[in-house]
């Protein structure tokens, strides 16, 4: 056989298997692993669920993501670095728990600041630029946020004044929350709401600042009960992507992921208004009783916030400094 005839059999071979390949490549199958610290009775669990679910379909099952709830494969603290080193393409977590790393992470967490759905939209909006420029640098993008309901306490008494908390044992979400167990005289400890229920029973902890459903999704009457209901804050729920990972999918694919996280955000943000006022009513229904601060009260936990901003602002800097005037100025 001749050079000529050679190089000809070798192209059509290559010709062959590039044409057997192609089809194979083009359908390669994503299979992802996705870490939520919530329940599996929590709307966020169930509205990520949902978001997955969009995913495999509109892709055809190119890309398949398995959720792994409650704390079960990445703890929270966990979380955000597992995502930046790779470990897991996608997760869902709440920033504030790590308010210690990036002041502006725990903006969600300052208590007592902000009050309803579009005072908590407008505060992300203010807060977002700074939060994608620290994220990206360590290569995770945010997908979507949603809010929780205002949050509340769980706790074993009632609570009717700031004198209430002296000697209390506090459950911990993040430095917020740590901070504001300081602050009224309570002993802070960090842990999951996976970890809840067992925590009250043993006496680890007294009360919880959370919202209603958490509080539902771990059953909080079978460890407490009292809901107050603060309407603290609305932490949000976020759900994060490893940039080089998303930026290696086709481009059609990135589109479907895109599309699914807007509609899990809009889904999202419905739920949660819905979901403050059923979860209430749950709670009442098993049993538990809820307090609603009387205006001294509100008094006095405001001056708390005020602290808790301040601690916040020179945490942040000049930049934490210029979000936060801009948004107490729209809030007045």
């Amino acid at each position: 056989m001749n050079r000529i005839k050679r190089c000809s059999l070798f192209h059509v071979l290559a010709g062959a298997i590039a044409l057997a390949a192609g089809p194979a490549c083009a359908q390669q199958v994503y299979k992802w692993n996705m870490p939520t610290p919530y329940a599996d009775g929590s709307f966020h669990t169930k509205n990520t669920r949902m978001f997955a679910d969009e995913v495999k379909a509109a892709s055809n099952g190119r890309i398949d993501i398995t959720v792994h709830s409650n704390g079960s494969l990445f703890k929270m603290p966990e979380i955000k670095r597992a995502v930046q080193t790779g470990q897991v393409p996608i997760a869902e977590t709440n920033l504030p728990a790590y308010g210690n790393e990036y002041a502006f992470f725990d903006i969600d967490g300052i208590l007592f600041l902000d009050s309803g759905y579009e005072s908590a939209a407008r505060l992300w909006k203010l807060s977002k630029p700074h939060l994608d420029k620290r994220l990206n640098a360590q290569g995770i993008t945010i997908l979507y946020t949603v809010p929780f309901p205002g949050m509340g306490m769980v706790s074993k008494k009632a609570i009717t004044k700031v004198e209430d908390f002296k000697g209390m044992k506090h459950r911990s979400w993040g430095p917020a929350a740590s901070r504001f167990a300081e602050l009224v005289g309570a002993t802070p400890t960090v842990l999951q709401a996976s970890e809840l229920s067992q925590a009250f029973t043993v006496g680890i902890v007294d009360a919880t600042l959370t919202s209603s459903t958490t509080a539902v999704a771990t059953q909080a009457w079978d460890y407490a009960k009292f809901f107050i209901d603060f309407q603290a804050a609305h932490s949000k729920d976020t759900i994060l992507i490893n940039t080089a990972t998303f930026k290696g999918l086709p481009a059609e694919l990135q589109q479907i992921i895109l599309t699914a996280s807007a509609n899990a955000e809009k889904r999202g943000w419905d739920w949660s208004k819905r979901e403050g006022e059923e979860t209430k009513a749950r709670l009442i229904k098993e049993g538990m009783t809820i307090l609603t601060p009387d205006a001294a009260f509100v008094a006095d936990l405001r001056k708390v916030g005020e602290r808790l901003a301040q601690d916040w602002e020179k945490r942040a800097g000049p930049d934490g400094a210029a979000v936060l005037k801009e948004y107490l100025a729209g809030r007045r």
